[in-house]
């Protein structure tokens, strides 16, 4: 899928801001209910926190000027999902929301030459096994 998301000229915090804003107009399209953005805690940040259906999903959005999708995808590195895993553990505690269905999902957009970017959302981004 293709939008429109101007990469020129813009900070990077800037440009993650108007990613951040177009992933939540895409998932609101496809009929998501959005419950926070930029949720942050110590022990990190979430960007888009969603009901999809009867799950509780939690979104990172990543965005790039590179031509490849996996250059933006591949910053979601182990660190970042425990800090997430760590995040989201303390919205569902503070929220005191049921434990049920939850997933970690992306949301990866990258500049094509046009000037639009392309936008793919990964659901089941990834899983972290936890100790017992």
């Amino acid at each position: 899928m293709s939008v429109l998301l101007s990469f020129s000229d813009k900070s990077p915090r800037k440009l993650g801001s108007e990613a951040e804003r177009t992933a939540v107009g895409y998932l609101q399209r496809r009929r998501w209910r959005i419950l926070d953005t930029n949720y942050h805690t110590r022990q990190g940040e979430i960007d888009i926190i969603a009901r999809d259906g009867d799950q509780l999903v939690f979104v990172e959005v990543k965005s790039s000027q590179k031509q490849t999708e996996w250059y933006a995808g591949n910053r979601i590195d182990l660190r970042k999902q425990k800090r997430m895993l760590l995040t989201a553990r303390h919205y569902i505690a503070s929220h005191e929301i049921p434990v049920g269905g939850i997933r970690f999902d992306a949301v990866i957009m990258v500049a094509k030459p046009n000037g639009e970017s392309s936008i793919e959302h990964i659901k089941d981004a990834f899983r972290i096994e936890e100790d017992g």
